[in-house]
């Protein structure tokens, strides 16, 4: 069973990620997925540090340094001088990179319905109740 179980929640995010990078958003938008994932992330944390932002993805500091580079030429973000520590760069969201960020959330949103068509409202809620079980066993 715990092999059944690893191999589809691999499946099931290697498939979600591979349709992700298949959206017209990010295609129209010229976004590799991970900028996309920055742009919403940022988005939803205004004046995230960039260290923060390599640790809550999980990402190598120079990927996340060249991506938000790549954001930023491209008028998506916006670095700001952090309040109290001079050192720090505090990223956040320009309109421009807003709409983009709505682009792909409607998509990602309807990703996500077309994903979870065919459970009902129950088991949609006990799927979650149970990732994020298993999230907070494994952390």
């Amino acid at each position: 069973m715990n092999d059944i179980l690893i191999t589809l929640l691999r499946e099931v995010s290697t498939n979600f990620q591979l349709r992700l990078a298949e959206m017209s958003a990010i295609e129209k938008l010229d976004l590799a997925p991970f900028q996309a994932r920055l742009l919403s992330v940022i988005g939803r944390s205004p004046g995230i540090s960039q260290l923060a932002l390599t640790v809550s993805t999980e990402r190598d500091k120079a990927q996340v340094a060249r991506a938000i580079k790549e954001l930023e030429r491209r008028g998506f973000i916006a670095r700001s001088a952090h309040e109290s520590e001079w050192r720090t760069q505090c990223l956040s969201v320009t309109k421009e990179g807003k709409r983009a960020a709505a682009r792909v959330d409607v998509q990602r949103a309807q990703l996500v319905a077309k994903a979870l068509r065919d459970c009902s409202a129950e088991e949609q809620d006990a799927l979650c109740r149970t990732l994020e079980k298993i999230n907070r066993t494994i952390c």
